[in-house]
Parts: C-alpha cells; structure tokens; sequence
C-alpha cells in the first residue's frame, strides 16, 4: 500500500466516521439540561435521606445539605462551562438560568430584606428574567454572526482590489 492510498483511506474513513454538528449540540444540550439539576441536588438526596438537613459539618459549620447545596452550585457552573464548548442549543439554557435564578433568590433576596414568597408572581418574574436574559443571548449571538460575515466580506473586497 502505497502513502498516497493510505491517506486516500485514511480521508474516507474519516468522511465515513464523522460526528455531526447536531449530535455534539444534542450532547452539549443534555449536559445544560443535567446541570439544571445541580441547585436541587441536596432535595433529591434527602428524599431517600431526610437526616442530611441535621447533619452538622463543622468545617462549614452548616448542615449538609447546605454543603451540598453549595458544591452543586459549583458543579454547575463547571459542567456548563464544558458544555458550552459543545454549542448547545440556545432554547437548553432556559432550565439552568431558571434554576440558578430560583436557587439564588433564597438566598440572596433575604439578605436584601425581602422573603421570597413562592407565589405565582414569583415565578412570572423568573420566567420573565429567563426570557430576557435569552433573548439578549440571541440578539449578541445574531450580531456577532452579521460582524463576523462583515469582516469576511471586507477582508474578501479588499483582497480583489488588491489582486486586480
């Protein structure tokens, strides 16, 4: 077998063999969709196991939901950081910003001095920030696209003036 027909079959396997774009979005897409799990991952441990909620852990002196609560915290954040390099769909990020939202109400809004209430108004104004903050996502992603295509074509133009 000479090289150039090696190469030859080494080019159609590769042809034959090729993961489509779709399926690498499909799989980014599950793993955002997973990671939307992570801010309640401490409610679903302490269904089979109600005592996590009075375990004490000293070296946070919280309890150990707590402590789990705030691991998947940044579990999550990870997770959607390789996921992003998988070019999920745009639609899978709903989930994960609603959660994140959720999560951090509880915590945060006391703080502020407001004590979330889990009404209906509550989760329209989460719904709500959800759909903002996708819609800005979409409309950054469409105008880096059209900048994108305008340089393409600026630096095209430029080239077939210069080589005239």
């Amino acid at each position: 077998m000479t090289q150039r027909s090696f190469l030859q079959e080494m080019l159609n396997l590769q042809k034959e063999n090729k993961v489509k774009y779709s399926t690498l979005s499909t799989l980014g897409s599950a793993l955002v969709l997973f990671s939307a799990t992570f801010p309640f991952i401490n409610n679903f441990i302490a269904l089979p196991f109600p005592k996590i909620n009075t375990i004490h852990v000293s070296a946070a002196n919280n309890n150990l939901a707590a402590v789990l609560w705030s691991l998947a915290i940044c579990f999550q954040a990870t997770l959607l950081i390789i996921a992003n390099y998988l070019k999920p769909y745009l639609i899978s990020y709903a989930p994960a910003l609603f959660a994140s939202l959720y999560s951090s109400s509880f915590y945060f809004l006391p703080l502020l001095g407001y004590v979330p209430n889990e009404n209906v108004w509550f989760f329209i104004a989460l719904i709500s920030i959800v759909l903002v903050i996708l819609s800005v996502m979409y409309y950054t992603s469409l105008y880096l696209q059209m900048m994108k295509e305008r340089e393409k074509l600026l630096i095209e133009s430029v080239t077939g003036v210069i080589n005239q």
